[in-house]
Parts: C-alpha cells; structure tokens; sequence
C-alpha cells in the first residue's frame, strides 16, 4: 500500500516539476522575444524614423508652394523639416552675409505661409544657420575617426550637440533618419569587415542589426548594383573563403557566387575587365622590373639611362606609352622622391 502510494506521490512531483518547465519556458521565451535590444542605438525607438524618410533627397523632393504648405500644415518639424532647411539654403545662395540670408529667407516664407508660420520656420532656420556655422569648429575639435567604434561616438556627438542646439525632441525628429542611416552604415560594415568571424555568423549579426534598427520594415540594405553585392559577398565570406582546403574549391566557390550575383551578360564583362586589370598588373611589373636593371647598371650615362628607358616604355606599352609617361611626370610632380 505505501508502495503504491510513494509512487504516486511521486508521479505527482514529476507532473508538478514538467508543468514548471513548461511554464518557465514559455516566460523565457516570452523575455526573449520582448528583450530590449543590448546595442544604446542613438535615436530611440520611439523616434524610429521609416527607411523611406532616411533616403530623402532636398532635391527630389516637392518644395512647391502649394506643397511644402500642405507639408508644414499641421507642425514645422516633421520628416520634411532637414530637407527645407537645405531647400531654404539653395533658394538664399547668393546671399551676401547672415542678415542677407535671413532677409531672403523671410521673404520667400511670406511668399508660401501665413505669417505666423513662416515666423516660426524663419526662427528655426536661424537656429539652423548658427549651428551650421559653429559646427565647423565642433568638428575640427573631434578629429577624425579611425575606427567604427570612433564614428559611433563621433556620430552620437554630433547628434547630441545638435540636442544641445534644438533641443532633444526637435533634434532626434529632424535629423533622425539621418543619423539611423549613418549608424546603420557605420554598423553594417563593422560587420561585414570583420575578419574573425565566417560568413554564418555576420548573416546572422546582419539579421539582429536590420530587425533592431528597422523593424518590420523593408531592409535597409538592399542594393541593386551588382558589382556592389558580389563586393559584400566576398567581405561576408572573407573567412570562409581563405580556410577552404584548396585553390580548386576556393575557385569553385568564386564561380558559383559570381553565376548567382550576375547575369551571363555581366559575369562576361567582369571577367572581361579583371583580365585587362591583370594583363595590365604584369605588364607594369615587368616595365618596372627592367626599369630597375636599367637604373641599376652602372656603365650607363644619365642620358643613356633616359633614352633606353624612353625605349622600353615604347616597347612595353606601345601606343599608349605617351599616356604612360604624362601620368608618370604628373606622379613626380606630386611626389618628387619616387
């Protein structure tokens, strides 16, 4: 009898501890699912600009009158904001001076908005003009970065400097899509250039990075040159690549990434043009190995060595040794110790 009850005791036990790994896999997975991203990307999430937004162009877009007053209807800080700011700079370009900028400036917004509006975007702008100006010295300040690391902080200088200008709210929502393209950029080819890691891993950190920063939204890195792709391909696979067994399946692997990223009409002129690159490659090694025997040869006149080098260039590159020789004057002007 006892027997039979310690086994059912036991049973019990066992359902109650399965129930709890259950229930303590699901919470996980649950923690997982909604774990706040470990990166302090620069804008915050509820700032999220759409890709759309980040590739903008003052340019391209729309700054007619009965445009831009539609655009600037409700707030003068929107997603439209940076670009007619950099709208209003073209329209003021011949301006002379500060004062000059802003009389042009204000008439033009008189022109499309009513007063209170155009006041409001005037004043903005002014603040814009400033910061424009006093950023040359904020940047000489920073220097230059030299790793991704460094433009990440330069970056979120920058952004927090114009917080400083703007303030928080007005600054992450005008230069937003900007500085998440930046950072994404900055982020993505960190990645991609990192030598340690193989192709899975970087696929993966990819994935992470575009959900991260972009979310349900179109990837940011799509990119319709094909030249460009099979260039990431080989910095995706750089790893990879130089730990195959041999040159055969290193070639093999070339060949079929290549047939993938071009069609026959491309992967023809690819090879076309990397064929002249190398002809080229060895027939400048050569010039420059028989250059050197006669520079080295110590029987020859320095006008000896000038014509059988003036020769050789006519030897070796034949109709275009002319085009040869003026890039070489034009090199020792620039560098004059070869």
């Amino acid at each position: 009898m006892k027997k039979k009850e310690n086994r059912r005791i036991t049973k019990k036990k066992w359902l109650v501890i399965f129930s709890l790994i259950i229930v303590i896999g699901i919470l996980l997975l649950i923690i997982i699912k909604n774990k706040p991203s470990s990166r302090p990307y620069i804008i915050e999430r509820k700032h999220k600009n759409k890709i759309l937004a980040a590739k903008l162009d003052y340019r391209k877009e729309d700054f007619s009158p009965a445009h831009t007053k539609e655009i600037f209807s409700s707030e003068i800080v929107n997603e439209h904001t940076l670009n007619f700011l950099l709208h209003l700079d073209e329209v003021c370009r011949d301006a002379v001076d500060f004062a000059d900028n802003i009389k042009q400036a204000k008439e033009y917004l008189l022109m499309i908005f009513p007063p209170e509006t155009a006041e409001k975007l005037l004043n903005l702008y002014k603040t814009y003009l400033n910061y424009q100006i006093s950023l040359q010295e904020k940047k000489a300040q920073w220097g230059m970065p030299k790793t991704p690391q460094e433009a990440l902080e330069g970056l979120m200088k920058l952004q927090q400097y114009r917080r400083e200008v703007f303030g928080k709210e007005v600054a992450d929502i005008i230069f937003g899509a900007s500085v998440e393209a930046q950072e994404y950029t900055i982020r993505r080819n960190a990645i991609l250039h990192d030598e340690g890691l193989y192709a899975a891993t970087k696929e993966r950190l990819l994935r992470e990075l575009n959900l991260e920063m972009w979310g349900d939204e179109v990837t940011a890195d799509n990119n319709d040159n094909s030249y460009n792709r099979y260039q990431e391909a080989l910095l995706l696979y750089k790893r990879d690549i130089a730990e195959m067994r041999s040159e055969e399946e290193r070639e093999g692997f070339l060949a079929e990434l290549r047939r993938q990223i071009f069609n026959p009409e491309q992967l023809k002129g690819l090879e076309q043009t990397e064929h002249t690159i190398a002809e080229e490659a060895k027939q400048k090694e050569t010039y420059l190995c028989r250059e050197r025997e006669i520079l080295n040869d110590p029987d020859l006149t320095i006008k000896e060595r000038e014509e059988k080098i003036r020769e050789l260039q006519d030897e070796i590159f034949g109709e275009q040794a002319e085009a040869f020789r003026r890039r070489q004057a034009l090199y020792e002007t620039i560098s004059p110790q070869r």
